[in-house]
Protein backbone atom coordinates (compact mmCIF):
# COMPACT_ATOMS: atom_id res chain seq x y z
CA UNK A 1 0.00 0.00 0.00
CA UNK A 2 1.41 3.14 -0.72
CA UNK A 3 2.04 5.82 1.42
CA UNK A 4 1.75 9.86 1.03
CA UNK A 5 4.14 12.15 3.84
CA UNK A 6 1.19 15.17 4.66
CA UNK A 7 3.50 18.00 5.55
CA UNK A 8 0.75 19.87 7.44
CA UNK A 9 -0.52 17.23 9.62
CA UNK A 10 3.03 15.77 9.83
CA UNK A 11 2.02 12.44 9.34
CA UNK A 12 2.40 9.56 6.45
CA UNK A 13 -1.23 8.23 5.59
CA UNK A 14 -1.90 5.23 2.97
CA UNK A 15 -3.35 6.64 0.09
CA UNK A 16 -6.51 4.59 0.38
CA UNK A 17 -8.49 4.82 3.22
CA UNK A 18 -11.37 2.43 4.36
CA UNK A 19 -14.89 4.29 4.64
CA UNK A 20 -17.05 2.27 7.07
CA UNK A 21 -20.55 3.02 5.61
CA UNK A 22 -21.37 0.16 2.96
CA UNK A 23 -19.70 -3.12 5.11
CA UNK A 24 -21.78 -6.50 4.16
CA UNK A 25 -24.84 -6.91 5.61
CA UNK A 26 -26.71 -10.04 6.38
CA UNK A 27 -30.43 -9.83 7.38
CA UNK A 28 -30.26 -5.93 7.81
CA UNK A 29 -27.39 -5.72 9.75
CA UNK A 30 -23.74 -5.78 9.67
CA UNK A 31 -22.06 -9.08 8.77
CA UNK A 32 -19.76 -9.32 11.47
CA UNK A 33 -17.72 -12.33 9.97
CA UNK A 34 -17.51 -11.25 6.36
CA UNK A 35 -16.72 -7.31 7.24
CA UNK A 36 -14.12 -8.48 10.19
CA UNK A 37 -12.36 -10.76 7.74
CA UNK A 38 -12.34 -7.28 5.02
CA UNK A 39 -10.82 -5.55 7.75
CA UNK A 40 -8.06 -7.65 8.59
CA UNK A 41 -7.64 -8.10 5.17
CA UNK A 42 -6.82 -4.28 4.60
CA UNK A 43 -4.80 -4.01 7.67
CA UNK A 44 -2.65 -6.85 6.56
CA UNK A 45 -1.76 -5.46 3.61
CA UNK A 46 -0.93 -1.57 4.68
CA UNK A 47 -4.38 -0.11 4.61
CA UNK A 48 -4.98 0.96 8.42
CA UNK A 49 -7.11 4.48 8.06
CA UNK A 50 -10.76 3.50 9.00
CA UNK A 51 -13.67 6.35 8.65
CA UNK A 52 -16.38 5.47 10.23
CA UNK A 53 -19.43 8.23 11.63
CA UNK A 54 -22.72 8.08 14.18
CA UNK A 55 -25.28 7.16 11.47
CA UNK A 56 -23.43 4.80 9.44
CA UNK A 57 -25.55 1.26 9.22
CA UNK A 58 -28.06 2.91 11.58
CA UNK A 59 -25.35 3.84 14.33
CA UNK A 60 -23.59 -0.43 14.01
CA UNK A 61 -20.95 1.05 12.36
CA UNK A 62 -18.86 2.39 15.51
CA UNK A 63 -19.89 -0.39 17.46
CA UNK A 64 -18.50 -2.81 14.81
CA UNK A 65 -15.39 -1.05 14.79
CA UNK A 66 -15.01 -0.54 18.62
CA UNK A 67 -14.85 -4.74 18.48
CA UNK A 68 -12.74 -5.62 15.41
CA UNK A 69 -9.93 -2.43 15.47
CA UNK A 70 -9.01 -2.99 19.27
CA UNK A 71 -7.14 -6.36 18.43
CA UNK A 72 -4.35 -4.41 16.85
CA UNK A 73 -2.40 -2.18 18.53
CA UNK A 74 -3.91 1.18 18.69
CA UNK A 75 -0.90 3.23 17.28
CA UNK A 76 -0.58 0.74 14.39
CA UNK A 77 -4.02 2.47 12.25
CA UNK A 78 -6.00 5.38 12.18
CA UNK A 79 -9.40 6.11 13.27
CA UNK A 80 -11.83 9.03 12.16
CA UNK A 81 -15.12 9.75 12.88
CA UNK A 82 -17.83 12.32 12.59
CA UNK A 83 -19.93 14.36 14.78
CA UNK A 84 -24.34 14.82 14.05
CA UNK A 85 -24.55 18.24 13.73
CA UNK A 86 -28.09 17.56 13.53
CA UNK A 87 -28.72 15.54 16.95
CA UNK A 88 -27.48 18.58 18.94
CA UNK A 89 -30.49 20.05 20.08
CA UNK A 90 -29.69 21.99 23.47
CA UNK A 91 -26.03 22.87 26.05
CA UNK A 92 -24.44 19.61 26.98
CA UNK A 93 -25.66 17.12 24.27
CA UNK A 94 -21.93 17.66 22.04
CA UNK A 95 -20.19 16.47 24.83
CA UNK A 96 -22.91 13.48 25.91
CA UNK A 97 -22.62 12.71 22.03
CA UNK A 98 -18.78 12.35 21.72
CA UNK A 99 -18.55 10.40 24.98
CA UNK A 100 -21.17 7.82 23.39
CA UNK A 101 -18.99 7.76 20.22
CA UNK A 102 -15.53 6.95 22.27
CA UNK A 103 -17.63 4.36 24.38
CA UNK A 104 -18.74 3.08 20.81
CA UNK A 105 -15.44 2.71 18.87
CA UNK A 106 -13.71 1.77 22.03
CA UNK A 107 -11.01 4.26 22.16
CA UNK A 108 -9.54 7.03 23.99
CA UNK A 109 -9.12 9.36 21.39
CA UNK A 110 -9.83 9.53 17.07
CA UNK A 111 -6.76 9.98 15.15
CA UNK A 112 -9.34 12.15 13.13
CA UNK A 113 -12.75 13.74 14.06
CA UNK A 114 -15.27 15.60 11.66
CA UNK A 115 -17.94 17.90 12.18
CA UNK A 116 -20.45 15.89 9.74
CA UNK A 117 -21.96 16.67 6.72
CA UNK A 118 -22.17 20.37 6.77
CA UNK A 119 -23.81 22.65 4.62
CA UNK A 120 -24.97 26.42 5.71
CA UNK A 121 -28.05 25.13 7.37
CA UNK A 122 -26.47 22.64 9.80
CA UNK A 123 -23.68 25.82 10.16
CA UNK A 124 -26.13 27.72 12.27
CA UNK A 125 -26.22 24.97 14.40
CA UNK A 126 -21.90 25.13 14.71
CA UNK A 127 -22.56 28.32 15.67
CA UNK A 128 -25.70 28.53 17.56
CA UNK A 129 -23.89 25.48 19.86
CA UNK A 130 -19.73 26.63 19.87
CA UNK A 131 -19.22 23.46 18.15
CA UNK A 132 -15.43 24.28 16.71
CA UNK A 133 -14.95 25.35 19.96
CA UNK A 134 -15.81 22.07 21.56
CA UNK A 135 -13.89 19.86 19.19
CA UNK A 136 -11.16 22.25 19.27
CA UNK A 137 -11.10 21.85 23.28
CA UNK A 138 -11.04 18.02 22.43
CA UNK A 139 -8.36 18.35 20.75
CA UNK A 140 -6.43 20.46 23.52
CA UNK A 141 -7.63 17.60 25.48
CA UNK A 142 -5.90 14.92 23.80
CA UNK A 143 -9.07 13.31 22.77
CA UNK A 144 -9.01 14.13 18.97
CA UNK A 145 -5.27 14.88 17.24
CA UNK A 146 -6.72 16.39 14.21
CA UNK A 147 -9.98 18.48 13.70
CA UNK A 148 -11.75 18.73 10.05
CA UNK A 149 -15.47 18.85 8.62
CA UNK A 150 -16.92 17.43 5.57
CA UNK A 151 -18.95 19.79 3.37
CA UNK A 152 -22.01 19.44 1.05
CA UNK A 153 -22.96 22.69 -0.42
CA UNK A 154 -21.65 25.64 -2.72
CA UNK A 155 -18.19 26.96 -2.56
CA UNK A 156 -19.02 30.31 -1.88
CA UNK A 157 -20.56 28.78 2.09
CA UNK A 158 -17.04 27.06 2.02
CA UNK A 159 -14.85 29.77 1.41
CA UNK A 160 -16.33 31.55 3.87
CA UNK A 161 -16.60 28.65 6.86
CA UNK A 162 -12.95 27.19 6.02
CA UNK A 163 -11.29 30.72 6.26
CA UNK A 164 -13.30 31.43 9.52
CA UNK A 165 -11.58 28.86 11.81
CA UNK A 166 -8.31 26.84 12.07
CA UNK A 167 -8.52 23.59 10.34
CA UNK A 168 -6.33 20.42 10.15
CA UNK A 169 -8.21 19.01 7.38
CA UNK A 170 -11.61 19.00 5.41
CA UNK A 171 -13.31 15.94 3.48
CA UNK A 172 -15.17 16.65 0.12
CA UNK A 173 -16.93 14.35 -2.76
CA UNK A 174 -14.33 14.53 -5.47
CA UNK A 175 -14.33 12.37 -8.81
CA UNK A 176 -13.64 13.19 -12.09
CA UNK A 177 -17.61 13.20 -12.70
CA UNK A 178 -18.59 16.16 -10.07
CA UNK A 179 -15.57 18.26 -10.85
CA UNK A 180 -17.35 19.83 -13.42
CA UNK A 181 -20.86 18.92 -13.33
CA UNK A 182 -21.32 20.11 -9.44
CA UNK A 183 -18.25 22.31 -9.54
CA UNK A 184 -16.19 19.73 -7.42
CA UNK A 185 -13.38 21.66 -8.84
CA UNK A 186 -13.99 25.08 -6.89
CA UNK A 187 -14.42 23.53 -4.08
CA UNK A 188 -11.20 21.40 -4.40
CA UNK A 189 -9.58 24.91 -5.21
CA UNK A 190 -10.53 26.58 -2.01
CA UNK A 191 -8.99 24.32 0.06
CA UNK A 192 -5.68 24.21 -1.47
CA UNK A 193 -5.42 27.90 -1.53
CA UNK A 194 -5.87 28.13 2.14
CA UNK A 195 -3.73 24.93 2.70
CA UNK A 196 -5.82 22.67 3.66
CA UNK A 197 -5.43 18.59 3.14
CA UNK A 198 -8.57 17.79 0.97
CA UNK A 199 -9.38 13.99 2.04
CA UNK A 200 -12.02 12.76 -0.33
CA UNK A 201 -15.47 10.56 -0.53
CA UNK A 202 -17.26 9.33 -3.06
CA UNK A 203 -14.43 8.96 -5.81
CA UNK A 204 -16.25 6.66 -7.74
CA UNK A 205 -19.74 8.08 -7.18
CA UNK A 206 -21.24 4.98 -4.62
CA UNK A 207 -20.45 2.82 -7.34
CA UNK A 208 -21.61 5.26 -10.10
CA UNK A 209 -18.45 5.18 -11.79
CA UNK A 210 -17.43 1.65 -11.09
CA UNK A 211 -19.16 0.01 -14.30
CA UNK A 212 -20.76 1.25 -17.47
CA UNK A 213 -22.78 0.80 -20.85
CA UNK A 214 -20.46 -0.65 -23.32
CA UNK A 215 -20.35 2.48 -24.93
CA UNK A 216 -19.23 4.26 -22.29
CA UNK A 217 -16.70 1.42 -21.26
CA UNK A 218 -15.29 0.54 -24.31
CA UNK A 219 -12.89 3.87 -23.70
CA UNK A 220 -11.70 2.24 -21.17
CA UNK A 221 -10.90 -1.33 -21.71
CA UNK A 222 -9.51 -0.57 -25.51
CA UNK A 223 -6.87 1.36 -23.87
CA UNK A 224 -5.84 -1.08 -20.67
CA UNK A 225 -8.99 -4.26 -20.51
CA UNK A 226 -7.25 -5.42 -17.28
CA UNK A 227 -7.83 -2.60 -15.44
CA UNK A 228 -11.31 -2.14 -13.61
CA UNK A 229 -13.52 0.68 -14.08
CA UNK A 230 -13.32 1.61 -10.57
CA UNK A 231 -9.45 1.94 -11.08
CA UNK A 232 -9.83 4.64 -13.35
CA UNK A 233 -12.05 7.03 -10.87
CA UNK A 234 -9.52 6.11 -8.05
CA UNK A 235 -6.12 7.16 -9.75
CA UNK A 236 -7.31 10.15 -10.67
CA UNK A 237 -8.48 11.39 -7.50
CA UNK A 238 -5.04 9.79 -6.52
CA UNK A 239 -3.38 12.60 -9.29
CA UNK A 240 -4.78 15.50 -7.55
CA UNK A 241 -1.74 17.14 -5.40
CA UNK A 242 -3.69 18.03 -2.24
CA UNK A 243 -5.56 15.21 -1.80
CA UNK A 244 -4.17 13.46 1.23
CA UNK A 245 -6.22 10.30 1.46
CA UNK A 246 -9.05 8.72 -0.85
CA UNK A 247 -11.90 6.88 1.03
CA UNK A 248 -13.69 4.13 -0.52
CA UNK A 249 -16.65 2.19 0.66
CA UNK A 250 -15.66 -1.32 0.19
CA UNK A 251 -18.20 -3.90 0.39
CA UNK A 252 -16.76 -7.09 -0.52
CA UNK A 253 -13.73 -8.80 -0.97
CA UNK A 254 -13.49 -8.42 -5.05
CA UNK A 255 -13.96 -4.65 -4.42
CA UNK A 256 -11.03 -4.72 -1.32
CA UNK A 257 -8.18 -6.28 -3.68
CA UNK A 258 -9.04 -4.40 -6.75
CA UNK A 259 -9.15 -1.19 -4.87
CA UNK A 260 -5.42 -2.60 -2.76
CA UNK A 261 -3.93 -3.23 -6.13
CA UNK A 262 -4.62 0.28 -7.53
CA UNK A 263 -3.16 1.72 -4.77
CA UNK A 264 -0.31 -0.48 -4.75
CA UNK A 265 2.60 1.43 -7.14
CA UNK A 266 0.18 4.13 -8.51
CA UNK A 267 0.71 5.70 -11.40
CA UNK A 268 -0.96 9.42 -12.03
CA UNK A 269 -3.28 9.81 -14.93
CA UNK A 270 -1.29 10.30 -17.92
CA UNK A 271 -2.39 12.62 -21.20
CA UNK A 272 -3.38 10.25 -22.73
CA UNK A 273 -5.88 8.07 -19.97
CA UNK A 274 -6.94 12.01 -19.23
CA UNK A 275 -8.44 12.23 -22.75
CA UNK A 276 -10.16 8.54 -22.21
CA UNK A 277 -11.47 9.78 -18.88
CA UNK A 278 -13.36 13.22 -20.87
CA UNK A 279 -14.65 10.72 -23.47
CA UNK A 280 -16.42 8.68 -20.41
CA UNK A 281 -17.67 11.82 -19.57
CA UNK A 282 -19.12 12.66 -22.62
CA UNK A 283 -20.96 9.31 -23.12
CA UNK A 284 -22.05 9.77 -19.38
CA UNK A 285 -23.52 12.65 -20.47
CA UNK A 286 -25.60 11.39 -22.94
CA UNK A 287 -27.22 8.55 -20.48
CA UNK A 288 -28.40 11.38 -18.15
CA UNK A 289 -28.53 9.03 -14.56
CA UNK A 290 -29.83 9.83 -11.45
CA UNK A 291 -26.56 11.59 -9.58
CA UNK A 292 -27.66 9.44 -5.90
CA UNK A 293 -24.48 8.19 -3.94
CA UNK A 294 -26.67 5.73 -1.88
CA UNK A 295 -25.99 8.18 0.75
CA UNK A 296 -29.41 7.54 2.69
CA UNK A 297 -29.75 10.57 4.04
CA UNK A 298 -33.00 11.08 2.42
CA UNK A 299 -34.56 7.89 4.56
CA UNK A 300 -36.52 6.87 6.22
CA UNK A 301 -39.26 7.87 3.82
CA UNK A 302 -42.57 8.53 5.85
CA UNK A 303 -44.89 6.41 3.15
CA UNK A 304 -42.12 3.71 2.67
CA UNK A 305 -40.33 4.58 -0.54
CA UNK A 306 -37.02 3.07 -0.68
CA UNK A 307 -35.40 6.16 -2.57
CA UNK A 308 -31.94 4.94 -2.75
CA UNK A 309 -32.85 1.61 -3.91
CA UNK A 310 -34.69 2.70 -6.71
CA UNK A 311 -32.02 5.07 -8.30
CA UNK A 312 -29.30 2.09 -7.78
CA UNK A 313 -31.92 0.15 -10.02
CA UNK A 314 -32.54 2.50 -12.54
CA UNK A 315 -28.86 3.80 -12.51
CA UNK A 316 -27.74 0.08 -13.11
CA UNK A 317 -30.38 -0.08 -15.70
CA UNK A 318 -29.04 3.07 -17.63
CA UNK A 319 -25.01 1.94 -17.16
CA UNK A 320 -25.63 -1.51 -18.53
CA UNK A 321 -28.53 -1.46 -20.48
CA UNK A 322 -30.61 -4.52 -19.53
CA UNK A 323 -33.92 -4.45 -19.69
CA UNK A 324 -34.99 -7.98 -18.15
CA UNK A 325 -32.55 -7.20 -15.15
CA UNK A 326 -34.05 -3.47 -14.23
CA UNK A 327 -37.80 -4.53 -14.74
CA UNK A 328 -36.81 -7.59 -12.32
CA UNK A 329 -35.51 -6.04 -10.28
CA UNK A 330 -37.43 -2.94 -9.84
CA UNK A 331 -41.13 -5.30 -9.62
CA UNK A 332 -39.04 -7.30 -7.32
CA UNK A 333 -39.32 -4.85 -4.69
CA UNK A 334 -41.94 -4.45 -2.28
CA UNK A 335 -44.88 -2.69 -3.49
CA UNK A 336 -44.62 -0.14 -1.19
CA UNK A 337 -40.91 0.85 -1.31
CA UNK A 338 -41.34 1.44 -5.33
CA UNK A 339 -41.35 4.75 -7.04
CA UNK A 340 -45.22 4.85 -8.12
CA UNK A 341 -45.57 4.93 -3.52
CA UNK A 342 -44.34 8.67 -3.28
CA UNK A 343 -46.75 11.49 -2.17
CA UNK A 344 -44.51 14.05 -3.30
CA UNK A 345 -44.30 15.21 0.50
CA UNK A 346 -40.99 16.67 -0.75
CA UNK A 347 -39.89 16.06 2.64
CA UNK A 348 -36.59 14.07 1.53
CA UNK A 349 -35.23 16.78 -0.63
CA UNK A 350 -33.71 19.49 1.44
CA UNK A 351 -31.71 16.13 2.94
CA UNK A 352 -30.01 14.95 -0.01
CA UNK A 353 -26.43 16.35 -0.71
CA UNK A 354 -26.95 16.19 -4.09
CA UNK A 355 -29.88 18.12 -4.61
CA UNK A 356 -31.58 15.80 -6.47
CA UNK A 357 -35.19 16.80 -7.50
CA UNK A 358 -36.32 13.20 -5.71
CA UNK A 359 -40.66 13.13 -6.41
CA UNK A 360 -39.73 14.24 -9.81
CA UNK A 361 -37.16 11.32 -10.59
CA UNK A 362 -38.97 8.83 -8.48
CA UNK A 363 -42.24 9.80 -11.12
CA UNK A 364 -40.63 9.41 -14.53
CA UNK A 365 -38.83 6.18 -12.92
CA UNK A 366 -41.85 3.90 -12.06
CA UNK A 367 -43.12 5.34 -15.90
CA UNK A 368 -39.79 4.42 -17.82
CA UNK A 369 -39.99 1.25 -15.98
CA UNK A 370 -43.40 0.46 -16.68
CA UNK A 371 -42.76 0.94 -20.49
CA UNK A 372 -39.62 -1.31 -20.20
CA UNK A 373 -41.66 -4.47 -18.24
CA UNK A 374 -44.14 -4.79 -21.24
CA UNK A 375 -41.04 -4.99 -24.54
Amino acid sequence: MDKKYIEGLGVSLPRLGYGCMRLPEKDDKIDFEAAKELIHYAYNNGLNYFDTAYNYHGGESETFLGKVLPEFARDTYFLTSKFPVWKVKEEGDAEKIFNEQLKKCNTEYFDFYLLHSLSKKSIETVEKFNLYDFIARKKEEGKIKNIGFSFHDTNEVLQKFAAAHKWDFAQLQINYWDWEENDAKSLYETLENLNIPCFVMEPVRGGFLASFAPDAMKHFKDYNPQASIASWALRWVASLPNVAITLSGMSNMEQLKDNLTTFSDIKPINPEEKKRIDAVIEELRKIKPVPCTSCHYCMDCQYGVDIPGVFEVYNDYKKTENKGLAAAAYFGMNEKKRADNCQKCGECMPKCPQHISIPDELEKIHKEMLEIKTI
